[in-house]
């Protein structure tokens, strides 16, 4: 059974056997902006997706074998509307359905990936991309999650692959199209910027695989 968080903020619950999608071989589904989805390695299921300035929170549980995967657009919301675009929202909804299939919080650690300037604006602390990475550690950090790695930033969109035992494979966009049709999609989030919340910024982020947080790694990683 797999998990699936909407952006109306409805739960969906699928057999395995619906996702037909391939990506390297494993059976894919792919968690679109606002979404999330759950599942235990044993259903042989792969999340995958697409990130520009959203970021998507990544968890695993050691001992139950249970993974997660959000992807939000914007930090948090002042207003009390649940909207799974936004992150505080998003993951505890998130982590909700995991405690719900068995998760002990003190056997799962998290991955973080995304929070790119897609748009180009000088790596700016007001960017949505660094709100949002800079949410997505400040919660890991706050609720106690060991965060074992991070992929974030830098100018370009990203394709993310979770798999079993919390394997993930990163593609950096490397066409000016497909980085362009990223950021039309996400102009729209500049008008609700001043909507969320100013969130603490934390320094001395670790990077994914032992890579420097503003290096562009489009050629060290493998592609699918």
């Amino acid at each position: 059974m797999i998990i699936i968080g909407h952006k109306d903020g409805s739960i969906e619950k699928t057999s395995s056997i619906r996702f037909t999608q391939k990506t390297k071989g494993l059976s894919t589904h792919t968690v679109i902006g606002g979404e999330f989805a759950v599942g235990n390695d044993v259903e042989e299921i792969a999340f995958k997706t697409l990130l520009g300035s959203c970021v998507a929170i990544m968890f695993f549980d050691k001992v139950s074998k249970i993974k997660g995967m959000n992807h939000f657009l914007l930090p948090a919301t002042n207003n009390s509307n649940d909207d799974m675009k936004y992150g505080l929202y998003s993951v505890e909804a998130m982590l909700n359905e995991m405690y719900k299939l068995g998760c002990n919080k003190n056997n799962m650690v998290a991955k973080i990936s995304g929070g790119a300037d897609i748009m180009q604006l000088n790596m700016s602390s007001q960017s949505i991309g660094h709100r949002n990475v800079e949410f997505a550690k400040d919660f890991c950090k706050s609720e106690g999650f060991q965060l074992v790695s991070e992929h974030t930033r830098g100018e370009h969109g990203r394709l993310i692959l979770l798999a079993n035992e919390f394997e993930t494979f990163i593609k950096v966009t490397q066409k000016s199209e497909t980085d362009s049709k990223i950021a039309s999609e996400e102009k729209s989030l500049q008008k609700e910027i001043t909507k969320a919340p100013v969130i603490k910024e934390y320094v001395g982020a670790v990077d994914l695989f032992g890579m420097e947080e503003k290096q562009e790694p489009e050629m060290e990683i493998e592609l699918f």
